[in-house]
């Protein structure tokens, strides 16, 4: 079985964690990294039943820089294990 491995990250902003993945961008939010981890990956389960309903999912995969998943591939999702901070654009 193919695997296909996304890998997101964890800023801190000025009230909370946000994950971010890149390619599908989707973005989950918390007060604390766990919360944020949670969200995001409440998201992405969200995202793969909603493409695989409409039969798009390799297609949107595809799209997102993900070429050759069929459904047979195994999608896991891993997360940098360092929490970057926001730059302060305000100065």
């Amino acid at each position: 079985m193919e695997q296909l491995v996304l890998t997101a990250g964890v800023v801190r902003e000025d009230e909370g964690y946000v994950a971010r993945l890149g390619g599908l961008e989707l973005v989950g939010s918390g007060e604390s990294i766990q919360q944020a981890q949670d969200d995001l990956v409440d998201k992405l389960r969200d995202w793969i039943e909603i493409h695989e309903a409409d039969e798009t999912l390799e297609e949107a995969l595809g799209e997102a820089g993900f070429p050759n998943v069929d459904e047979d591939t195994e999608i896991q999702l891993e997360f940098t294990g360092t929490v970057l901070e926001c730059p302060d654009v305000n100065g």
